[in-house]
Formats: C-alpha cells, structure tokens, sequence
C-alpha cells in the first residue's frame, strides 16, 4: 500500500488565522472582555501570541524538509555541479604573415550571449593554423569534377565528398589559395580538419552506442595525397588522426602537412593556381545507403570549453584549527582539476589529495574535500584527514571554474581572444556550443533522488537508462524504450534499448546533435549492462500545422489575439510535459483556442502533419520515440458578432 495516504498532512496556518481564533477562544474562555479594539492591550497581546506562533510553526514545518535533506546526504547524494558547454572553434590566418601563426592550449576566448554575460572558452588542445584560406572544394566522382565551394561554404547545403557512388579513385579536392607573396613554407608540419554533418544526418543505420564510441573500421581505405614541386605523381601524406571514420561521422582530422608543394593551375574546375591537397578513395567500398554526405569541411578547427584556469592562487595561511575551511577567488570550481599545494612553516611544499569524503581518511593523510558549487575547501579534524599545521600557506596551483546552461552561446558569438593572436584575423563558431548545464536545484534533487537510489549509477531498467540520460548534462527529457532497434522499426529485438533525449536548448525542434548524442551515449555505454544493445537518438518529429478561424472579442486587437492564440497552440504541442509517442487528437486544441483570453469562438479547418492534411477527427499517430510541435499556423483572425 502506498504510504503516501498515511502520511500526516503539517498545519501551516498564517498570522490571520491564527489571530481569528484566539480571538473566538477568547470570547468562549473569558466572557467579561467584552473590549476587542485594536488599542485593547489584551488584543495587543493576542496579536502578539499568533505572530510568533505561525513562526514557531513555520520552523517546524521545516522539520522534515531539512531531515529528507539530511538524509540524502547521508546517502551521499549531492546537488550535480554546473557542467561547462563545448564548442568548435574555427580560426581564420592571415595569409601574409611570414609564416604560419600558432594557438596554443588553454587560449581563452570570449563569447557574448544576447543578454550581454561574457563567458571565457578555452582551446583544449594547441594548433598551427594553415594561412591560406581554403578558397575551393572539388569532388570527382571517377568521371568529371564537381564544384562544391559554395556547397561547402554554405551553412544549410549538403555535399557527397566522394560524389554518389564514391567508388575507388573518388577524392576530394581542397584548394588553398596562395599568399600574394610567397614567405617560408606554405603550410605547417600538420593539417587540421574537421567534418561537420547536418543535425538530421542520420538517415542511414544508427550506430550503438559503442560504435559511436569506438566506430569500426571505416568500410573504405582513404589516402591524402599531395603533388611534390616539379612532379607529376602524387605522393602520399600521412595520417594522424582520423575521427569521422572516413567521412561518416563527425570528426577531426589530422593529416601530415605537405612539405616542398607549388601552386598549380587547371586543375578540374579550377583554373587559377592554387595548393592542392585531395583526399582519395584507394580501396573498398561504402555499404548502399551510407555513402557520406557532409555539411562543410572546416580547416583550423579546435574544441574549447567554457572554462577558464587560474594559476598559483594564494588560498589562505592556515589558522590550525580542525575542519578548517578556506575559499577560492571563482567558483563553480570543475570537479578533478584542483591541484592544491600546501606549505609548512619551514617545510617543503606539498601535494595534498581531494577526496569525495573525509570519513575513511586516516589521521595522517593529506587530503581535503571540495564544494565544487561554492569553491569551499575544507580539510579534516585529526582523526579522519591530517589538520594543517598554523602558518602553513595553502595555494592552489592551478583549477578551472565555470559553465552554466547560458554558455550554450549560438553561432558566431565566440569571437573575441583574451590574449593577442599574432597572424589571426578571426575566430567564431560555427555551430552552437552545447552541454552547458546549471547546478541541479534543491527540487530536482528531490524529484530524481527516489531513481537514483533505485539505478545506483547502473543502466539496469529503461527507467535507470532514462535517469541516467538526464544526468549525462545538457538533457532537458529522456526516455528509454526497450526491445526497440531504430534500424528496425516495428520489430521487437532482445538486447535492444534506445534511448531518445531532447537537448535543453530553445530550438525548435529541439535536436541533439551528434556531439551531444555522443557524449550520452559514453556516459549510458559506462554504465550499462554487458548484453545491452544500446542506441541513443533524437525524437522522431511531427511538424503540425494548424489552419483556423478564431473569433475574437470586437474590442480586442486582432494582432495580439491571433499572438495569443499560436503562442498557446505551441506551447500545448511543445510542452515538455507531452509523453514520448503519445498520439496527437487535434480536437484537443479547441480546450487550448478557448482558453485564450478574448477568444469567443474558433473554427479548425485542416491539421497539417509533416505536410499531410488531417480533419478534426483524425487521430495523428506518433512513433514511440516521436514528439510533436508547432510551427508556420495559419490563424485567420474576424469579430465576433452576437445573433
């Protein structure tokens, strides 16, 4: 039986009531006061009385409140620390430098969201930019040369990099174009690439989560060729490092940069001389239906993270007393990059250790544990963890703080370096930073602390999976549905679990994209179980469009009625409290037109869903792992008039 029945609901009554009542006792208990003015002192006193009661009962409504609280810290279960966004930077040389500018790691980037708060980006990884912009982009498909420079500098376009049959001998062609006077060598010791696809790339097969981990073996081998000075033949580059898997994924590259290379001329489309570096098909063949189509192919890419470091801080110099506590300067601290130093007086500096607590901690060790949240270090009493010795200067080396879900900044605000870039013109990003996320709240602790006792952090049931997602970062909903293959739809497979999330973002839709998908999918992989076929994936969305006539009040203003009226539609098909798979019944949307202040009558024509007209009575059937939404509603808006 549940025990939600059983539970004692707590009196919270205010000061009014509270007063009211004393005064009907007083009446019944006391039948000479006859005089209940607001200047009687006895009323005075009554008044008094019922103020401090309702904040004696107030503290102790807070009772059990702080006891769940207590109790989940007990178990160990703390609020989930704010988790930094990540984006993907592309750096723009200036040609006529003498020779090719470097940037190196943890070079910070500002970006500044609409509402004017900077966030600081920093590049995870060093690299040497190519300086010559990438000016061309051929395909040649085994016959003829295709031009996809437009194709490749376009945000929306799509391109086949090998051409549609992408058989051996197919190569893409990247053309760089000169400086205008030629200075030391053209290109670094390596080329760096990355491989963009559209958020709605996966048209094809659904990797697991373990090939989105791990992919296998690209079905083709690729080679990365170069035309030495004064030859003819091409000559094989080396290659480093090959994240997209031949094309079919989102990825770096990094490719041995070529070394005694000329411009030349006619070189398919092309006429004018450029540096020519191709990517070519040598053996194999790509599987039908999963021959590679890409967004753009960006060179000078590097990832960053909303994150800034900070070095040798002086903390604090220990006053020696047990559990010591001491503050960094920033916070959100992010967890596992504090390197804290202390030094005894007349001592050598020591490393001490961050623990996740200090219960098992011996009386000697040198440990500590951190409020990541707060930047709040506290030390041990003796007994469990060692106590600092008075004077010992406590610095922090170095630690990194920040994220937050505000710096999941759009394209091209990440723009601004922190430090002078020799030889760079410009830095953006070209795709939305993605993965911020703020402190979990006291409430969602509360909400998902029942789950998490249940999971433990293992990927047993869906609803284990489910909960798991939503901690992964970034994961507005989840939801895991079992026996489903999204390669087989309609087909019962054992084993197979797919788990669809909707990333915390304001698109609309809302589309996980292949690095978020990716990054929950090695979050789930860690903590599933061995037999589990898992895949992560995006809902499967309905586009509905709406054509009705509303009536609107004869005073109102049309313009802002009809607002009304589709902001409401929206919000009903867009609500994150709308099941996964739940079919759409548009007669519903009568209750939401209604509803709409100022609305005396409505009349739904059509129901458009992905472009197919439905009546009123039509059911629209929804995928198990499908959503729907609103857009481009047709409202025409008339007066009402009485008959």
């Amino acid at each position: 039986m549940p025990l939600e029945p059983n539970i004692p609901q707590l009196d919270s009554p205010d000061f009014e009531t509270l007063y009211r009542q004393l005064l009907l006792r007083a009446q019944r208990y006391n039948p000479e006061w006859t005089d209940f003015n607001e200047s009687d002192p006895g009323v005075t006193l009554l008044q008094l009385v019922a103020w401090l009661t309702e904040g004696l009962k107030f503290s102790m409504n807070q009772v059990p409140e702080r006891n769940y609280l207590k109790f989940l810290q007990l178990l160990n279960l703390e609020l989930e620390p704010a988790q930094p966004a990540t984006a993907h930077l592309v750096f723009t040389a200036n040609p006529d430098v003498p020779q090719n500018p470097g940037v190196p790691q943890r070079t910070p980037i500002a970006g500044q969201s609409p509402d004017g708060d900077q966030f600081i980006f920093e590049t995870e990884e060093g690299i040497d930019l190519i300086r010559m912009p990438l000016a061309h982009t051929q395909v040649f498909d085994g016959n003829s040369f295709i031009d996809e420079t437009l194709s490749n500098e376009e945000q929306d376009a799509t391109f086949q990099p090998f051409g549609w049959r992408a058989s051996v001998g197919s190569a893409l062609y990247l053309g760089f174009a000169p400086p205008r006077e030629p200075v030391g060598r053209p290109f670094p010791t390596q080329m760096r690439f990355r491989v963009f696809l559209t958020p709605t790339a996966d048209k094809g097969r659904v990797p697991s989560s373990r090939e989105m981990i791990e992919p296998p073996a690209p079905p083709v081998r690729l080679v990365w060729e170069y035309q030495p000075t004064g030859s003819t033949r091409w000559r094989q580059l080396s290659v480093y490092r090959d994240d997209s898997s031949a094309f079919t994924r989102e990825g770096y590259i990094i490719v041995e940069a070529p070394r005694d290379i000329e411009p030349m001329l006619n070189v398919g489309e092309i006429t004018d001389p450029m540096y020519w570096v191709r990517c070519r098909i040598y053996d194999g063949n790509y599987p039908a239906g999963t021959v590679p189509e890409i967004a753009y192919l960006r060179s000078n890419v590097v990832p960053a993270i909303s994150l800034t470091t900070v070095r040798n801080e002086i903390v604090e110099i220990s006053n020696g007393l047990p559990k010591q506590r001491v503050s960094l300067q920033n916070a959100p601290v992010q967890a596992k990059t504090l390197k804290l130093e202390l030094t005894e007086p007349d001592g050598e500096p020591e490393m001490w250790e961050q623990l996740d607590d200090l219960l098992a901690a011996d009386p000697d060790k040198a440990c500590f544990i951190l409020n990541a949240t707060a930047g709040e270090i506290r030390f041990g009493d003796g007994t469990n963890g060692r106590i600092p010795l008075a004077g010992t200067e406590i610095v922090a080396l170095e630690y990194r703080y920040g994220g937050g879900k505000a710096a999941n900044l759009d394209p091209g605000l990440i723009n601004a370096p922190q430090v002078t870039l020799i030889g760079v013109d410009e830095v953006t990003n070209v795709r939305p930073a993605v993965g911020g996320a703020d402190e979990q709240t006291v409430t969602e602790l509360r909400k998902r602390a029942p789950s998490k006792l249940r999971s433990r952090g293992r990927g047993v049931s869906a609803e284990d999976l489910t909960e798991l997602a939503k901690q992964a970062g970034g994961v507005a909903r989840a939801t895991a549905i079992g026996l489903m293959n999204p390669n087989y739809r309609g087909v019962d497979v054992p084993g197979a679990v797919t788990v669809v999330i909707v990333p915390d973002n304001k698109d609309i839709p809302p589309r996980p994209s292949t690095d978020q998908r990716r990054s929950v999918a090695q979050y789930l992989n860690d903590r599933r179980m061995l037999t589990t076929e898992l895949y992560v994936v995006g809902p499967q969305y309905t586009e509905i469009k709406v054509e009705a006539l509303v009536h609107h009040s004869p005073y109102a203003a049309p313009d802002a009625v009809k607002e009304a009226v589709i902001k409401a539609i929206n919000y009903a098909l867009n609500s994150p409290q709308r099941p996964f798979g739940q079919d759409f019944n548009p007669s519903t949307l009568y209750d939401v037109i209604y509803n709409v202040p100022d609305v005396r009558n409505a009349v739904i024509h059509h129901v458009y869903a992905n472009g197919t007209r439905h009546t009123i009575s039509e059911q629209v059937e929804i995928e198990p792992d499908g959503l729907v939404y609103g857009f481009d509603h047709d409202i025409a808006m008339t007066p009402y008039e009485d008959r």
